[in-house]
């Protein structure tokens, strides 16, 4: 029997291809998330340090 010429092995292989595809979207969306929330983080955190900076540039 050839495998190419099994319909059902066909199908898996694109159902396999289109998870992959979500697999590798969600794995990106997940990145630009995290990388959303350490940018916000960094942004807060040099807010909050900015007065203080400038309380020593004053002296």
């Amino acid at each position: 029997m050839n495998i190419y010429e099994d319909g059902s092995l066909e199908q898996r292989l694109e159902e396999l291809t289109d998870l992959m595809g979500q697999l590798v979207l969600d794995m990106l969306l997940v990145s630009l998330r995290k990388a959303v929330k350490e940018n916000q983080v960094f942004k807060e955190w040099t807010e909050a340090k900015l007065p203080v900076q400038q309380e020593k540039d004053s002296f």
